[in-house]
């Protein structure tokens, strides 16, 4: 999301419209960084819901305000940003 947007924002300043590969290599980007920072607190998630012994309802909830929704957030804001840096208007 960080590295997607700020290009993206560089790119709209300057009027520039990207190639397709240079708009959405940042997206693929973000996603590897946020998939890296998944699997780093996936362990810890799993230990914290075993210590805790959560019932299922309140697991699912944890893993998915943990993990799935901030993924999620990445992916659409970072999507969102590589479509408005190729974006044209038509006049």
């Amino acid at each position: 999301m960080l590295i997607s947007r700020t290009l993206a924002r560089k790119r709209i300043a300057a009027g520039d419209r990207p190639s397709f590969k240079a708009a959405w290599l940042p997206v693929a980007l973000d996603v590897v960084i946020v998939s890296l920072l998944v699997a780093l607190l996936w362990q810890p998630a799993l230990t914290l819901i075993y210590v805790m012994q959560f019932p299922l309802i309140t697991t699912i909830m944890f893993l998915f305000v943990v993990i799935y929704a901030p993924v999620q957030i990445v992916i659409i804001v970072s999507t969102i940003w590589a479509v408005r840096s190729r974006w044209e208007d038509k006049e």
